[in-house]
């Protein structure tokens, strides 16, 4: 099981989800594009610059292998001051 969390923008496209490892899923490039293929409007969420990944609260820079127990969040930029 993988934890999915949704944060700034992306959290009004999707829920948070918990779910199996998908087959052939093993890095957040192919989780970001399974979850695309799912939902159209996260699609369009995630294809919008700035937004960035973390893997066990520790954000990436470069695509990242995952394993079953990770937390993995999506945050879009935040705005306000």
């Amino acid at each position: 099981m993988i934890e999915i969390l949704f944060f700034g923008r992306l959290g009004d496209a999707s829920e948070a989800l918990r779910v199996e490892l998908p087959d052939g899923v093993v890095d957040t490039d192919g989780l970001t594009i399974w979850l695309s293929a799912k939902n159209s409007f996260l699609a369009a969420e995630l294809q919008k610059s700035g937004n960035r990944i973390a893997v066990n609260k520790t954000i990436i820079a470069q695509n990242k292998s995952l394993k079953r127990g990770d937390e993995i969040a999506y945050m879009s930029p935040l705005s306000g001051g």
